[in-house]
């Protein structure tokens, strides 16, 4: 069993993350506004928090590097694109998709892990 302040991404097990993040890094990068994602910071541990993030705005870091996990992985493949119009049903829609599991990756490869919905 990994300890508290691992850099082994691969101990993380559930991720919770508040729909509101999911749905604005979403729409954010879908009108080409800004890339976001929800990030991941270490140390790692078996549940962390993903939080609403613009890509390319980190600084250095010391061991292991954030995970990114890009907003789309929360939703079903098939899910429509931000709209722009009728944007408040598509939010709404959105919301409701929000997956169980999403797919993080790490150096070793992929892992899924449970999602919690925060709010």
């Amino acid at each position: 069993m990994a300890d508290s302040d691992s850099t082994d991404p691969s101990v993380v097990r559930q991720l919770a993350v508040t729909a509101d993040d999911v749905l604005a890094a979403l729409e954010a990068s879908e009108r080409g506004r800004r890339d976001a994602v929800l990030r991941v910071t270490p140390p790692f541990a078996g549940r962390m928090r993903a939080r609403l993030h613009v890509a390319g705005a980190e600084g250095e870091y010391d061991g292991a590097e954030p995970i990114h996990v890009e907003p789309r992985a929360f939703l079903p493949d098939d899910f429509p694109r931000f709209p722009g119009v009728g944007a408040e049903r598509w939010r709404s829609a959105a919301r409701d998709a929000l997956q169980e599991r999403v797919e993080l990756g790490s150096s070793d490869g992929p892992s899924t892990v449970r999602v919690r919905y925060l709010g």
